[in-house]
């Protein structure tokens, strides 16, 4: 997902949130606080998916043996 597609998703999910709570609604401000952290996991799965191939101190060490 895009930067631009994470960040709707955070704020569609934090109103959701806020209407949820103003109308009492505990399913609508759910599926909100669901929908923000999918958009905060996504950037955080790319970011680890980035790290795990461009840094490995000890990775390769049985070939130099």
């Amino acid at each position: 997902m895009s930067r631009a597609g994470r960040l709707k998703q955070k704020i569609a999910g934090k109103a959701k949130q806020a209407v949820g709570e103003i109308l009492g609604d505990h399913k609508l401000h759910d599926e909100g606080k669901a929908q923000e952290k999918e958009g905060h996991n996504d950037r955080h799965e790319r970011k680890l998916d980035k790290e795990q191939g461009k840094f490995k101190p000890l990775g390769n060490l049985n070939q130099l043996t």
